[in-house]
């Protein structure tokens, strides 16, 4: 399948959208691969869509949407569907091998919020959640803004750029380190939120630890047991 280029001029930079809908964002060296969903309205796992580069921000990550065959540009947020009903945006984030939970890190910027001022998401600003992706690309837990917000790092240097702690997170909501295959950033609903949103963006991914293999995990073992056999038997003709 051919990857189309599409360059839209707009006020900031040119957005630049990966076309056909459902062609990831593969960025050099990345072990990941990242995919725009629209029509999320309960489970995160919605519709293909279009990723799309530089709104608002330059080399920001967002979604182009399509309603009645018109596509919109825009980010992680809300907005009305044909018939009128409110559905999230969103980019899912698969990784080409399992990583546990703990080591993946997501930056996020953009949602009007300042360190040590603000001790929530603003209401009329898109508050963000998170689904972590199990085997099967089964949802294994979804995270609501009250779960995101306190484990929210915010960068240095950096005005309103954050660091979402996944190892916080699992802390949050009272589970333990976990393979996952992926997670989902889209829109929260919970709290009454109206489209249209102003959006959040996703800014970069990170590669996260590795799961090792049974193979892996068993070639380590039994190493560290011929290790151990082969000390004691020295110290034994000592």
């Amino acid at each position: 399948m051919a990857i189309l280029l599409f360059v839209v001029p707009c006020l900031h930079a040119a957005v630049v959208r990966i076309t056909p809908a459902g062609t990831p964002l593969n960025l050099p060296g990345a072990t990941f691969s990242i995919f725009a969903l629209q029509d999320i309205d309960g489970s995160p796992l919605g519709v293909p869509a279009i990723v799309n580069r530089n709104f608002e921000f330059p080399d920001s990550i967002g979604v182009t949407y399509s309603v009645g065959g018109k596509l919109t540009d825009f980010g992680i947020g809300l907005y009305e569907d044909a018939a009128k009903q409110v559905q999230s945006t969103g980019l899912e984030v698969l990784f080409n091998t399992p990583i546990f939970a703990s080591s993946a890190t997501a930056r996020v910027e953009d949602f009007d919020i300042e360190a040590g001022k603000d001790t929530f998401f603003k209401g009329k600003k898109v508050s963000p959640s998170n689904g972590l992706i199990g085997p099967g690309n089964a949802i294994l837990s979804t995270a609501l803004p009250v779960d995101i917000f306190p484990n929210l790092v915010p960068v240095a240097g950096l005005k309103d750029v954050w660091d979402i702690n996944f190892a916080g997170l699992l802390s949050t909501l009272n589970l333990a380190d976990t393979p996952i295959n992926g997670f989902v950033l889209f829109a929260d609903q919970t709290g009454g939120e109206q489209p249209s949103s102003d959006p959040y963006l996703l800014v970069s991914v990170g590669s996260g630890i590795v799961v090792p293999e049974p193979t892996t995990i068993a070639l380590i073992i039994g190493t560290a047991g011929v290790g151990a056999a082969y000390r004691a038997r020295r110290r034994f003709f000592r």
